[in-house]
């Protein structure tokens, strides 16, 4: 089973069945993020090695965790979390086992916490720990960056009533204080640079504090801040869990967005990373802790519609995208690093307009002029940076790879255009002119991506603008498949209906698996697949294929409603990608309505 997940303001996690954590990470200014977490180390001369990439991916899922262990076996169930909802990343998580002993584990500012109630069982803190930057394993690696050292310190120091024990990895540097009621010190180095502790805990009532820091002593002084913590500050971070768990339940009072919807909204909120006056937002928190402007853009669309308070999030994540992300002769990178730094430079036209279509969507469904004012600058560098890239015979412009990360049989890509489009008309509301481009890319994309297949016209995937077409579609193409409802055609239009057809279907034989789209990058059924039979079907009012492509997202959806990245339609066993945070929020977002002409 897919452990649970917890995490706010840049701290995030996930604990076990029985309550215990398997990973804590962080955001670190240096690497990005760090984490303080059960697994060893992926080594660095593996990360070409996609079967080790995989392997190592698929067993975070069954790590065992570090924390709490009670003296005689318990078996947890979730229950509901504080805030009266179903457990999820923004609202806590609670366990219960049937003596009820009760755990519940939460993010309170800058705190993880846990809260015990061990009703009259013995317990003990265990673990295997390691401090380290965060693996970043990729299925199609961009570049290594080594990762540093495990360098373990540990220290222990009784305070009266508590314990401090504290791991610090100087090459980091980074630090973590574990402070709790504990009875003594325990511990033991191995040379890998893992520590394993078994400290005994006193008394019934069990709070445990973790807190972060670039230093033991920055790690220490903020855990004491916090603890013992007072029932005045435990009522705030309850109350606090209380109004996102309202804003959720608000969310799903419309009766249309179930528990898959909510995760998405859940998660996205909590994958904002503060990082100075901007916010990054993560694809996950435990496999990959980078950011792509394109899943980037779905989790910011679903929080834009959600709740009015998530519009700070898309505001901070505007800015961290224009103004604190790298770019390499004026272009935003495949990936990055929570901190901004270009992980991956290599070149997608896609990843160059997210940014433009959610600045432009903020402005016009916001007001906000004055941050509109702040990065008009850096939209018209970018636009001129995109038009020195347009072919010299019409205006179709180049990407080194598809959306999936992976080689690009032709140079023009097909649904990358459809959004170069949908982002011009945006810009225009926003009082941001780009002449007669736009109408330019529909000729051209009418021109040179026009292609036959089973004896109808419908759209290639790729073309090399001289008669050559790549005849395929891919879970990762949301435009293609919006294109009706972001105005570019009518949903009658026989050659937007034809590539529909061609696509679900196996003659799209190298994404089309088990009746369900999927893509080269990971040969099975995707959930993002399903989001978008989801999105044909209700644009062509089909409320039967409406309800097997939700029952198919069911299928695929974990004990915490979270959509894989791709998985066995037979089964729903998970693939690839236990957590990936774009397929909630795509989901999130066609129940809410977001994609808007």
């Amino acid at each position: 089973m897919k452990p649970a997940d917890f995490g706010a303001n840049g701290i995030n996690g996930s604990v076990d069945a029985h309550g215990r954590i398997i990973a804590l990470s962080f955001y670190q200014p240096e690497h990005g993020y760090v984490t303080l977490t059960t697994a060893d180390p992926f080594p660095d001369d593996k990360r070409y090695d996609q079967p080790a990439v995989r392997a190592y991916r698929a067993g975070l899922a069954a790590l065992d965790g570090f924390g709490v262990e009670f003296d005689s076996p318990v078996k947890w169930v979730y229950t509901q979390a504080q805030s009266g909802v179903t457990p999820d990343v923004a609202t806590g998580l609670r366990f219960q086992d049937r003596t009820n002993a009760t755990g519940m584990t939460f993010v309170y500012g800058i705190t993880a916490y846990q809260r015990w109630r061990l009703n009259g069982k013995s317990a003990r803190f265990t673990g295997r720990l390691s401090l380290q930057r965060c693996a970043y394993t990729q299925l199609t690696e961009g570049g290594v960056i080594p990762a540093p050292p495990v360098e373990t310190s540990v220290n222990f120091e009784q305070h009266g009533t508590f314990g401090m024990w504290t791991i610090e990895n100087p090459a980091l540097p980074a630090a973590v204080c574990i402070v709790a009621p504990f009875g003594g010190d325990s511990y033991e180095l191995e040379t890998v640079g893992a520590v394993r502790v078994d400290l005994s805990l006193v008394g019934d009532e069990v709070a445990i504090c973790l807190s972060t820091g670039r230093n033991a002593l920055e790690a220490q002084t903020r855990a004491l801040s916090f603890y013992p913590p007072s029932p005045g500050r435990l009522a705030e971070a309850c109350e606090e869990l209380q109004k996102i768990g309202k804003r959720l339940e608000e969310a799903g009072s419309t009766g249309r967005l179930d528990s898959v919807a909510r995760r998405g909204l859940a998660y996205s909120q909590s994958m904002a990373i503060p990082v100075g006056e901007g916010a990054c937002l993560l694809t996950d928190h435990m496999l990959l802790l980078l950011s792509w402007n394109r899943d980037a853009y779905y989790l910011a669309r679903a929080l834009l519609s959600w709740h009015a308070d998530m519009r700070d999030i898309v505001h901070r994540h505007l800015i961290w995208m224009f103004e604190i992300a790298q770019r390499k002769n004026g272009a935003w990178g495949r990936c990055y690093l929570a901190n901004g730094m270009i992980k991956d430079p290599a070149f997608q036209l896609d990843q160059q307009l997210f940014p433009l279509l959610e600045l432009a969507e903020y402005v016009e469904e916001t007001g906000d002029r004055a941050t509109f004012q702040r990065l008009e600058g850096s939209v018209y560098a970018t636009l001129d940076m995109l038009f020195a890239r347009r072919a010299d015979f019409a205006a179709l412009f180049p990407t080194d790879e598809t959306p999936a990360d992976d080689p690009i049989a032709l140079p023009y890509h097909l649904s990358s255009h459809i959004l170069f489009w949908k982002t011009l008309v945006k810009l225009e509301r926003i009082w941001i002119g780009t002449g007669s481009l736009k109408d330019e890319i529909r000729t051209a994309v009418d021109q040179h991506f026009a292609a036959e297949w089973d004896g109808k016209h419908i759209y290639a995937y790729a073309t090399d603008g001289k008669g050559h077409h790549h005849l395929y579609h891919d879970a990762n193409d949301f435009p293609t498949v919006l294109a009706p409802l972001w105005g570019w055609c009518d949903n009658s239009d026989p050659v937007w209906r034809a590539t529909m057809e061609f696509a679900f279907s196996p003659a799209n034989k190298e994404a089309y698996f088990g009746g369900h789209l999927g893509s080269v990058h990971t040969r099975a059924a995707w959930a993002l697949g399903d989001v978008q039979e989801l999105i044909i079907a209700e644009n062509l009012g089909d409320e039967a294929r409406q309800r097997r492509a939700v029952e198919s997202l069911h299928r695929a959806g974990q004990p915490d409603g979270s959509l894989p990245e791709a998985y066995n339609p037979e089964t729903g066993e998970v693939v690839s990608r236990h957590w990936f945070a774009w397929p909630n929020a795509a989901y999130a977002c066609v129940l809410l309505g977001a994609f808007k002409p």
